[in-house]
């Protein structure tokens, strides 16, 4: 890198480093003073699925380095954003999944690099490989524990393996969240190193040497699932009694334990067979753009970035010369190995998420009043089939389908609220579910008015039966409504009644002319999260609600 362009010493205000050691998430205050904190220029407003746009809002779209992250980065971005400015670069991020960030590049969409949390999979799905690779910083999966859980176990005197931590898990002794593998990858690094571990191998593993016992043992311990390591650690604190521990970044685990009292903060607790670290590489697409991200790399990898930014937030430095956070261990430790072949990472993903996982329930609660007519049902139509399985060209289309063993509902509603719909999709006869799943769609039919908090009582009640008579199960619901409630239940009726407690989470989509307060503050109140269906295809958000479910 000697013809990168180094940042000048200072580029950061001298306040930032001490503002952030205290701080979970910079992300909203950034954005509040960055026309004073940084003095470097405007950003114009970000659409996240809007590749190659200059980030200043000007007409040239090459003057921005375009990077499509993960999702794990995004409270990094200001940081990130600020440094290739200093540095002469434009930096343009979005944000997607793993899978999702391959398939789209696969698809054709033009972005100058990826920043996936880990290269191992990139590096083997990419149709065309990167020009470049340089990691970031990193940080390993871990398993924070609640102290007195570790005690309990003995942890303490001597780390568990994957299998003692299955073991622990298979007789109720530890409840833990992890994120979903098929959705967040360090999910899915614990769930592959779980694999390796219970196959003894850490490279060349085939699907045949996985244990299916000690994974399965292990996943029966998971009582919280998500889509995002951010939300599942935000989940976490929310209600850090209700299970004993969490699978995820040492570096988010440690910014949960900020958030926490004392007495019930996580200890970091590495398996003695192994684990596997997420690297952050930046990986070049095209050759065009190579000097701008050597600028890049020279200014993220620079001694002043690493201490200052990726200090505070628990992350290891990449650069040799900047000393790890003192909070995070320093002893080494097992590194397993990313499976290094594409027809065994699918294996073990899809029998993840059919066979190995607990069973899940999915609650669809549908808008069909009048004002779905025309686009918006059928947007709806074709979400909800494509969640059924109709398309299986990707691994993601495969994997966020409706799985064996799965019940889904749907409640439609206008003024009125339908009864619950069951498809049941068995093992046997998933063809059969996905055309009785299509034929409920295309009977789909606008009219009437718009019911909301009925529709999503009668929701919460279903979620609450689904709970007791199937105790094994995720049960979560996913409410789409166009506009705003006029008939049946009061917003007031509904949080007078679920204020205090929902049995169920409930995952609002933003959408057409809907009360954005009320649906986030459904999320708050049920412990669930939103999402924005206004700037993409539902189809999308659909899938990126599955991580949830």
């Amino acid at each position: 890198m000697s013809g990168a362009r180094r940042p000048a010493v200072g580029w950061l205000p001298g306040w930032l480093p001490v503002w952030l050691s205290g701080c979970l998430s910079f992300t909203l205050l950034w954005a509040a003073l960055l026309s004073t904190a940084l003095a470097l220029g405007g950003c114009g407003k970000r659409e996240p699925d809007a590749p190659n746009a200059d980030a200043t809002g000007g007409a040239d779209a090459e003057a921005a380095f375009t990077v499509l992250a993960g999702s794990e980065v995004k409270d990094l971005e200001p940081a990130i954003v600020a440094a290739g400015r200093a540095a002469g670069v434009t930096v343009k991020m979005s944000y997607a999944g793993t899978l999702d960030i391959v398939e789209r590049i696969n698809a054709g969409e033009r972005f100058d690099a990826i920043l996936p949390p880990n290269g191992a999979y990139p590096s083997l799905a990419l149709q065309t490989p990167p020009l470049a690779r340089e990691k970031l910083f990193y940080s390993r999966i871990a398993l924070g524990v609640n102290a007195a859980k570790v005690t309990e176990l003995g942890w303490g005197s001597r780390a568990p393996t994957w299998a003692d931590i299955a073991k622990a898990a298979s007789t109720g002794r530890l409840r833990y969240a992890m994120t979903n593998a098929a959705s967040s990858n360090s999910g899915m690094s614990a769930l592959f190193a779980v694999a390796a571990a219970s196959s003894g191998k850490t490279e060349d593993m085939a699907a045949s040497d996985v244990d299916a016992k000690v994974i399965t043992a292990f996943l029966s311990g998971q009582r919280l699932t998500a889509g995002s390591s951010g939300w599942l650690a935000d989940a976490f604190t929310m209600d850090p009694g209700a299970i004993d521990a969490m699978v995820n970044y040492e570096a988010v685990i440690l910014r949960a334990n900020e958030k926490l009292a004392q007495d019930q903060r996580l200890t970091l607790v590495y398996p003695r067979d192994g684990m596997i670290s997420a690297d952050y590489p930046l990986m070049l697409l095209r050759e065009d753009r190579r000097a701008p991200y050597n600028q890049l790399v020279a200014a993220l990898k620079a001694a002043d970035f690493q201490r200052d930014v990726l200090g505070p937030a628990f992350l290891r430095p990449a650069n040799a010369q900047v000393a790890t956070a003192s909070a995070l261990p320093t002893a080494a430790i097992a590194e397993l190995s990313f499976p290094n072949r594409l027809e065994v990472i699918d294996a073990v993903l899809t029998a993840y998420q059919s066979t190995w996982r607990k069973p899940s329930t999915s609650i669809f609660v549908l808008d069909i009043s009048g004002s779905m007519k025309g686009d918006r049902i059928e947007l709806m139509r074709e979400a909800l089939k494509v969640l059924s399985g109709a398309s299986q060209a990707t691994a993601s289309a495969r994997l966020t389908a409706f799985q064996g063993r799965e019940r889904v509902f749907l409640i439609p509603f206008d003024d009125h609220v339908s009864d619950p719909v069951l498809v049941a999709f068995e093992a046997g006869d998933i063809d059969g579910s996905r055309a009785r799943l299509a034929t409920v769609a295309d009977g789909l039919r606008p009219r009437g008015g718009t019911a909301v908090y009925s529709a999503l009582s009668a929701a919460l009640e279903l979620a609450a039966q689904e709970s007791r008579e199937h105790p094994d199960r995720f049960v979560s619901i996913a409410l789409l409504t166009d506009g705003e409630s006029n008939s049946g239940m009061s917003f007031a009726a509904f949080r007078s009644r679920y204020g205090q407690g929902a049995p169920a989470r409930v995952f609002p989509i933003l959408f057409g002319e809907g009360n954005v307060d009320e649906m986030k503050r459904i999320a708050q109140m049920t412990g669930g999260r939103e999402f924005d269906g206004r700037h993409s295809r539902l189809a999308q958000v659909f899938r990126e609600i599955r991580g949830y479910q």
